[in-house]
């Protein structure tokens, strides 16, 4: 007996030992090696105390489009793949907690409000940070905690792999990864998309508003057999190609302005290949909401881009800009901005 349970307790020990050296080992040599990866951005956004630091939050998109040192020697980029009101929230009521007085800078489009944590909200992202403040009850609220999170050896369980890759490429970005460079956040490449993966891209959202079309047109026919898949599809098409403003998470977002009535907050529409334009059918709805926005909000700023002429060659495909066009971009949001990009 005595035997099984020295044999029990020597497992568990060696166990323990082994957990933690491989999360030791993980973290240290993957997850937070890389300081533009998304993990080492919550970590630095939460711990900095820098008081001039002007954020930048926001998707992909955002993380090729702000060029920090062309827009201001404080600016950081912590713009991350798939990043919308979802995630963004948690980090403005992070920033804006924080006693510094600069600006912070939001990178918006028209998929912004949509509520969707189990696409948005990376665990592997968080996860890493589950210790820090705010985090486990970041996760809790959206539905993406797991007990597992917090038992060493068991957290990172079937997402090593993904670790090992993050800071290094992702789904949208599958270019050479030695073409890109990687600034305060930022991942610029000079590449241009070539003429056929463009044409394929525009294809395939031009295919995407035909159905959307189609299966609008046959819900309304009486006579038309509508399955519940195809509903399913219209209801993710609608999210994929329209713009929504669910009220309540308009609200939290005026809760995170009001806040801080002391700090500017920028919103900005970054420029997007017309492609991207296309089948936005009610785009004068954004207009009109960050209108009725700013005038409720002296210190909010909405600056609309999205239809900023830019040729092919400044994309790197039809959703991210290059370093073409992120120049273009950021010479023209500091030409109109320029008052609020520097630390007060």
């Amino acid at each position: 007996m005595r035997t099984l349970i020295r044999s029990s307790a020597f497992f568990i020990i060696a166990f323990w030992v082994v957990a933690l050296g491989f999360d030791t080992l993980l973290q240290r040599w993957a997850i937070f090696d890389d300081p533009a990866s998304n993990p080492s951005k919550v970590k630095r956004l939460i711990e900095s105390e820098d008081p001039e630091e002007i954020p930048v939050f926001g998707s992909s998109k955002a993380r090729s489009s702000f060029i920090p040192d062309s827009l201001g020697p404080t600016v950081w980029n912590y713009a991350m793949e798939k990043c919308n009101f979802d995630v963004t929230e948690f980090l403005m009521e992070v920033e804006l907690a924080k006693p510094r007085k600069g600006a912070v800078l939001v990178e918006f489009n028209h998929r912004f409000f949509v509520h969707a944590p189990d696409h948005t909200i990376d665990a592997a992202t968080f996860v890493p940070n589950i210790g820090l403040p705010g985090v486990r009850e970041y996760l809790e609220r959206n539905g993406r905690f797991e007990t597992r999170f917090l038992v060493p050896g068991l957290r990172y369980f079937g997402a090593v792999q993904e670790f090992l890759r993050k800071g290094n490429s992702d789904e949208e970005d599958v270019e050479d990864k030695n073409a890109r460079i990687s600034e305060k956040g930022g991942l610029f490449t000079e590449r241009s998309a070539s003429p056929k993966l463009l044409a394929s891209q525009v294809a395939a959202r031009q295919r995407s508003i035909e159905m959307r079309l189609k299966l609008q047109s046959d819900v309304g026919n009486v006579k038309a057999a509508v399955s519940a898949e195809d509903r399913y599809k219209l209801k993710y098409l609608d999210a994929f190609l329209l713009f929504s403003a669910p009220k309540e998470r308009i609200e939290r977002f005026e809760e995170l302005v009001a806040s801080r009535p002391d700090r500017q907050i920028l919103v900005v529409y970054t420029p997007q290949h017309w492609s991207e334009m296309e089948g936005v059918s009610n785009y004068e709805e954004i207009t009109a909401l960050f209108h009725e926005l700013e005038q409720r909000h002296p210190n909010l700023h909405f600056y609309d881009y999205s239809m900023m002429k830019l040729p092919d060659s400044a994309f790197k495909n039809s959703s991210h800009l290059n370093n073409q066009g992120a120049r273009a971009f950021c010479t023209a949001f500091k030409r109109d901005a320029g008052q609020y990009l520097h630390a007060p």
